[in-house]
């Protein structure tokens, strides 16, 4: 974040000449550096993930205006801008260019002369490319006479190119499948897809890019088709943009505000602004679109008006109305059997509102016996997320009804369970191996030079063991029923244990975790993490 919002400050006292003000912007800039960096501990990854992006995008188009926030210089400012592009894309190159070599050349050292070259001189040599030299040669090609800018008149002749032959079919395929989209819906009568976000920001980032591209040459006389496109671009954005904000209502109206949703919408709104003020206003300067963009990235990531605030207070004035539905008595236990809509909604609830927000959110909506009464210390988004998942599934299970997952339907035949944190106990005597396992099945691993495979078997019910002529088979279709019975997830008890024994060979499987599905009689296993003991296996049958 430094490198940004610092490039920007430096580049803007050097246009305003004054020692005070230099000092007081660069003193600001680092302040706002570590009041960021002693509130990063206290978010969840998600937040710190958004907020990041968020000050990440605000910076560097702080860089692209704000030496050109006093006084009219248009070409000033595409120059400028032009100049970075150019330069960051070279730079990108000559990056690439260098580490791709740097390592073929230490893998030639590796393989001609036996010098061993670990594994993480590759990241480090990547982290000193990306944020060394990359950095160095991109801020070497910034203009140092900005002034002068104003008088350039040069226009790469592979802009036009690029921006006519490749941006612009684009947009039109974008467009006319857009167009088709809205004839569909008008037609059938259904609700935009909530997928079309994607498109409609793709087009309209890919419309306004070849724009800027080519905004100079607008008034060249071979090139006025620039203004007619920009206008019509516009036009035709207004029902894509319209679909957007219909599908996005529609969302919020169904499952309230989150971040992505808030996100989506503050830029539906910016997109409609934008579209609007060009039609209106042709000869609307183009620093309004970086400098709206920052504003609006600066104001949306803090605040009781920010994403974060809005998101949590929707939710949980949502978590309140599906208590309410669940008849959730006030010590804590529901009154009746909720409905499987009803327990799914709040499953999925509770699970966002303690990934993305901590546990502290549910406090006041919930009693104080049903929440964590010591801090998380959990840091990864993968731990953030099981333990969001485990912490909602228990909350669940104290309120009298049972965790379901927001993919489950009501006639669904998945299972899962989760063991506790609690560490179980195992004595090793008698295996020679330990095995961990971790992911999608099915898995494999090797010992001592034979290849193994923990696999279902074809006819389901029972998970396989494989080396060569070896198989041992564990009984799964008891794990599918202690899943059904116990609920997922659990703080204590036994974790759930397999034995088995073939030919000599011993192997007990011990589960921290696992998920599946039934399918008629057989059980099929999709992921799968716990321990395995396999005592020495016999040789192998040729």
């Amino acid at each position: 974040l430094g490198f940004s919002l610092l490039t920007a400050v430096a580049v803007a006292c050097e246009r305003i000449r004054s020692r005070p003000v230099a000092i007081v912007l660069h003193g600001l800039a680092i302040a706002i550096l570590v009041a960021f960096g002693f509130a990063w501990p206290g978010w969840t990854p998600a937040v710190q993930v958004r907020r990041y992006a968020q000050l990440s995008i605000g910076f560097h188009l702080l860089v692209a205006f704000l030496p050109f926030l006093r006084g009219r210089e248009p070409n000033g400012f595409w120059q400028f801008n032009r100049i970075l592009f150019l330069r960051f894309c070279l730079s990108a190159v000559y990056s690439s260019v260098l580490f791709l070599g740097l390592v073929i050349a230490l893998v030639a050292i590796d393989k001609l002369f036996k010098v061993s070259v670990a594994e993480v001189v590759y990241s480090r040599l990547w982290i000193t490319i990306a944020f060394v030299f990359n950095t160095w040669f991109f801020l070497a090609g910034v203009p140092r006479d900005l002034p002068a800018l104003e008088e350039r008149r040069d226009y790469p002749p592979g802009l036009k190119v690029f921006a006519q032959f490749i941006l612009l079919p684009l947009v039109v395929i974008y467009l006319a499948i857009l167009t088709a989209y809205l004839g569909r819906i008008l037609i059938t009568g259904q609700w935009p897809s909530g997928w079309i976000g994607y498109l409609v920001s793709s087009v309209a980032g890919v419309g306004i890019l070849s724009l800027l591209l080519v905004h100079p040459i607008r008034e060249r006389e071979e090139n006025r088709w620039v203004r007619g496109y920009g206008r019509w671009f516009y036009i035709a954005m207004l029902p894509a943009i319209g679909m957007l904000l219909m599908a996005i209502g529609k969302r919020i109206e169904q499952y309230g505000i989150t971040e992505d949703r808030y996100f989506m919408a503050v830029l539906s709104l910016w997109l409609a602004g934008i579209a609007v003020t060009f039609i209106v206003r042709r000869n609307t300067g183009i620093r309004v679109i970086p400098m709206t963009l920052c504003v609006i990235a600066f104001l949306t990531a803090f605040g009781p008006l920010g994403a974060y605030s809005v998101s949590r207070q929707s939710q949980v004035g949502r978590l309140r109305t599906l208590l309410e539905r669940a008849e959730v008595q006030p010590g804590g236990a529901a009154k009746a059997a909720a409905p499987f809509a009803v327990r799914r909604d709040l499953s999925s609830t509770l699970e966002y509102l303690i990934g993305t927000h901590g546990e502290r959110s549910l406090s006041g909506v919930l009693p104080d016996g049903l929440l964590a009464t010591r801090p998380d210390t959990t840091r990864s988004g993968r731990e953030i997320h099981g333990r969001a998942q485990q912490r909602a599934s228990e909350i669940m299970t104290k309120l009298g009804m049972k965790y379901v997952s927001r993919w489950e339907g009501e006639q669904s035949n998945h299972f899962s369970y989760h063991g506790g944190a609690i560490a179980t106990p195992m004595p090793v005597t008698g295996f020679d191996y330990h095995v961990r396992l971790l992911g999608a099945m099915p898995q494999r691993f090797e010992i001592a030079g034979e290849k193994w495979e923990l696999a279902q078997s074809r006819q389901g019910r029972v998970l396989r063991l494989i080396s060569g002529g070896t198989a041992l088979e564990f009984a799964a279709d008891t794990l599918a029923v202690l899943a059904r019975t116990r609920g997922a997830p659990m703080d204590a008890g036994p974790r759930p244990r397999l034995e088995t024994s073939a030919g000599g060979a011993r192997a007990t499987l011990v589960l921290l975790s696992y998920a599946g599905m039934r399918v008629r009689d057989s059980v099929w296993f999709q992921h799968l993490e716990g321990d395995l003991y396999l005592s020495a296996a016999p040789p192998r049958v040729r």
